[in-house]
């Protein structure tokens, strides 16, 4: 593109054959970023990967700080620092490759391989992607929490506050969950939006917040918790339809059951746990509710309820995405259509599903 043809392009006609105002500056810069990162998922974020990479080995100053998780003390434990940012940037971006390759060099192929109808490469390459990190992070999260005192003792949630040093597993695992979250503001940018994208949003601001805020406020223990309760249904409910566009029918059913119960069980029992915990527990074992951020105190009495506020508005997404898929079981055993439904028709398929879409696999 010659520079010439620029400003024509940034110029709109109107339907009466003038020219509109101009598109400004700024907002033609940003969306030619945004359609060179769409179009470069893997280039882009690779080659910055590669540099930081290629700058650890060749012993420059301050690439460790990026791939490693950093401010170990002498006893072997890990605390909280500045330069967890640079760590966070950097699997942003590798999480965006990734995401990118698994959906463009292995899903797409492996649907294509399986039959699955063409206009639904997309939809099994993000589902596909899905399931692969959900039941992974599900995983690392089980183990940390199942070796931890709050796996059956939700007191512990708020024990010991502030808990500021963490051993090397429990910080890689909450900082990697991190950058995934944040990776997806990316996602939901570029998708098309569904017809819960409004829902969307407001999950994703919620998640993001809470997030933050256990990180730097020293409530991780009950992030981990939230997290696990959070990664088993997505898993299953990832698996389920991934299914229903390769093998639909009993199987894809079956599954869809199995997610049904742990959907009911983490997210609506487990959680609603959590949120009961956060209402009556910190009055009996929080030493002292005080603002202190030089000792790593963040809890004055009413971040309680800033905390629980937060809880409260994902458990309404919960509950509003338990309603859809409970409108999918009753179309599942009233309707002999049902599962055609799941397959075929895209708008119901996404009410029923929260998750984040991938961006598109771009043809190569």
């Amino acid at each position: 593109m010659t520079p010439r043809a620029i400003p024509q392009l940034m110029m709109k006609q109107s339907t009466k054959g003038k020219f509109a105002k101009p598109m400004k500056k700024q907002q033609w810069n940003r969306k030619m970023l945004m359609d060179y990162l769409v179009h470069h998922q893997i280039e882009a974020p690779i080659r910055v990967i590669t540099a930081i990479v290629a700058g650890y080995f060749l012993g420059l100053p301050l690439c460790d700080k990026f791939i490693f998780i950093s401010n170990q003390r002498s006893d072997g434990l890990y605390e909280k620092s500045l330069w967890d940012i640079t760590f966070l940037l950097f699997y942003i971006c590798v999480f965006t490759a990734l995401r990118a390759a698994i959906m463009n060099h292995v899903l797409v192929p492996l649907a294509r391989a399986w039959g699955v109808n063409k206009k639904k490469y997309d939809r099994f390459a993000e589902q596909g992607y899905s399931f692969i990190y959900y039941s992974t992070s599900f995983t690392c999260g089980l183990y940390v929490m199942y070796n931890s005192p709050w796996w059956d003792d939700t007191s512990y949630y708020w024990r010991d506050y502030p808990v500021t040093e963490y051993d090397k597993t429990f910080k890689y695992y909450y900082l990697v969950q991190f950058a995934f979250w944040l990776q997806q503001i990316f996602v939901l940018q570029i998708e098309a939006p569904r017809k819960d994208y409004r829902e969307l949003v407001m999950h994703h601001i919620n998640t993001l917040l809470l997030i933050s805020l256990s990180y730097g406020c020293n409530f991780t223990r009950v992030g981990n918790a939230v997290f696990v309760y959070m990664d088993l249904p997505d898993a299953f409910l990832a698996l389920a339809k991934l299914l229903n566009y390769s093998v639909p029918g009993i199987i894809c059913n079956t599954t869809f059951g199995i997610m049904m119960v742990a959907w009911m069980y983490t997210r609506v029992y487990l959680y609603g746990g959590v949120i009961w915990s956060t209402f009556t527990e910190p009055d009996l074992y929080v030493p002292v509710f005080k603002l202190d951020p030089l000792n790593g105190h963040w809890f004055p009495y009413f971040v309680k309820y800033i905390i629980l506020g937060l809880m409260i508005g994902l458990y309404c997404l919960v509950l509003f995405w338990t309603a859809m898929i409970f409108k999918v079981l009753f179309r599942v055993l009233t309707d002999t259509a049902a599962s055609d439904v799941r397959s075929d028709d895209e708008e119901e398929e996404e009410v029923e599903d929260e998750k984040l879409a991938a961006p598109k696999p771009q043809p190569r």
